[in-house]
């Protein structure tokens, strides 16, 4: 296993352009941020996200005023920290998350239906691969793509985890493969260690969610790295933030861990 990846995602208000938009001045979401963002740095982590999950009900792809918001808020983002970053649009706007993350200078987009066909609570979701490649290749985009085998917001037809993942890097092109499981850590690692029989072990596979700061050690032992949204924000609501507590606390089982693992420590002996 290489570096493990501990992701914090940063959960945005409800965008303009959705239907459940106050009226909050971006700029304000922008500051909010890039904010977090600092946080999650100085906590440890070596990713942060940046993702419309707020916008309900949540289209499939989104319009140009989501798109102009998420990039605003991501030029912040970007000068708040030099961490690795990503950016999510939409529940499937593969093509959209590429072209804010060219322009913000951000790593990598997570795209939930790459390749397939899933059912999500819009209906039809349809794998973007081709759109994804299509605006990489028109705007020069080198940012690579973090495609989920598995997601806890729609299911797919095949239901066949090793498939879609093996699919996912042979015609969609991605970089990274997902797993979350809404049932937790141990069946999200089972199914991470039958994908990565089937893959190999040249593409990392991270936890895509449901990890908390009693599972992220036994996580850290069985993939390659975690994304982490709810477990680090301050409160349910559309405006909780980043948890400063929450986030160190991540941060210190993710440097133990680090630090331990070349001298033969278990991750289990780290909980």
């Amino acid at each position: 296993m290489g570096t493990f990846r501990l992701v914090g995602v940063l959960h945005l208000p409800p965008l303009p352009g959705a239907a459940n938009y106050t009226g909050q001045s971006v700029q304000g979401m922008a500051e909010a941020a890039a904010e977090d963002a600092r946080l999650l740095s100085a906590a440890g982590f070596s990713d942060v996200m940046v993702q419309d999950a707020s916008d309900n009900p949540q289209p499939v792809t989104v319009g140009p005023a989501t798109i102009a918001a998420m990039t605003a808020i991501g030029v912040e983002v970007r000068r708040a920290t030099e961490i690795s970053l990503g950016v999510v649009a939409g529940h499937n706007d593969g093509a959209a998350s590429v072209a804010i993350a060219h322009a913000i200078g951000a790593q990598f987009v997570r795209v939930k239906v790459l390749t397939g066909v899933s059912v999500g609570p819009t209906g039809w979701i349809k794998g973007c691969s081709m759109q994804v490649a299509s605006v990489k290749r028109l705007i020069g985009s080198n940012v690579e793509v973090w495609a989920d085998a598995h997601e806890a917001t729609s299911a797919a037809l095949t239901g066949d985890t090793r498939r879609a993942a093996a699919e996912a890097i042979a015609f969609g092109g991605a970089h990274t493969i997902i797993v979350t499981r809404d049932s937790g850590v141990p069946d999200a690692l089972e199914d991470i260690a039958a994908v990565k029989n089937t893959i190999g072990s040249g593409v990392n596979v991270l936890i895509g969610g449901r990890v908390t700061a009693t599972t992220l050690a036994a996580a850290m032992q069985g993939s390659d790295g975690a994304i982490l949204g709810s477990a680090l924000k301050d409160g349910s609501g559309y405006g909780a933030r980043i948890d400063s507590v929450a986030a160190h606390a991540m941060g210190d089982v993710y440097r133990a861990f680090i630090a331990q693992c070349n001298d033969g420590v278990s991750a289990h002996q780290l909980l």
